[in-house]
């Protein structure tokens, strides 16, 4: 299995519009951070999680124009607003694509952009032809995505639920402020694991750096790359401060797990 970190920034980015770094040291790229996304290659499939206002340049910069199926976490701005980049990857794919989320993810979509799945009286052309196919999810049940066997469990976003998911020994857990002990049982055994830390100080929405090495220290993988983070959050600062095994993330990163 792959993994590549299509980005790894919070909502607004990094820098922030007005060439705002914060505590980022500009020169080092690996502080130049896009909204979350992530591709899962396992074998010839590609899933891809999440769609950030981004998606489009995250997919060129990484050279991939394949996608399989995608998962959507939650619905805010930074993990939807790339949706309308679905129609290029359906003509790719040469067929609509399999879009799986819960049931308030999949009418949310669709309220949104439902041009994507339900053709359009008003398009006498048929120029839109609708290129996803909706899949819902239910926390806790397994479900296969072209091939590929994901695992959902609910995270508290504190605003809402989020969805995190694994995919046989890793786990991606972005957007999350608590987890519970049902989550936590489908995190065990994972190998490696992306995990929320948006920054140093609590956050009412997002995990913070000494919640997050709990969590870590709980679940154990091999591996625990950091995700979500801001402009408080310098990239070689934070790689200094992290223990064996954990790390901060960057965008273009890939993980090749066994």
């Amino acid at each position: 299995m792959k993994v590549t970190m299509l980005g790894c920034g919070p909502s607004q980015g990094v820098p922030v519009i007005g060439d705002r770094w914060g505590n980022c040291d500009a020169s080092n790229p690996k502080n130049r951070r896009s909204r979350p996304s992530i591709v899962v290659e396992d074998g010839n499939t590609k899933i891809l999680v999440d769609m950030s206002p981004d998606i489009r340049d995250q997919l060129l910069s990484n050279k991939i124009s394949k996608i399989d199926a995608i998962l959507f976490t939650h619905l805010h701005y930074d993990h939807v607003a790339g949706l309308g980049e679905l129609r290029t990857l359906s003509f790719l794919a040469k067929r609509r694509l399999e879009v799986f989320g819960t049931a308030s993810v999949l009418k949310g979509l669709e309220r949104g952009a439902g041009y994507l799945f339900h053709s359009q009286k008003s398009d006498d052309k048929n120029l839109y032809k609708p290129s996803a196919e909706a899949r819902e999810i239910r926390y806790g049940a397994g479900f296969n995505a072209q091939g590929v066997q994901v695992l959902p469990f609910c995270q508290d976003h504190g605003v809402c639920e989020s969805a995190g998911f694994r995919f046989g020994k890793f786990a991606y857990s972005t957007d999350v402020v608590v987890l519970n002990e049902t989550a936590f049982a489908a995190l065990e055994g994972i190998e490696v694991w992306i995990v929320d830390c948006l920054r140093d100080d609590p956050h009412p929405t997002h995990a913070h750096f000494e919640r997050t090495l709990q969590w870590i220290d709980r679940v154990k993988p091999k591996r625990a790359i950091l995700t979500h983070m801001n402009f408080e959050v310098d990239y070689a600062k934070m790689l200094a401060r992290c223990p064996k095994g954990v790390e901060p993330g960057y965008d273009g990163m890939i993980l090749d797990i066994d």
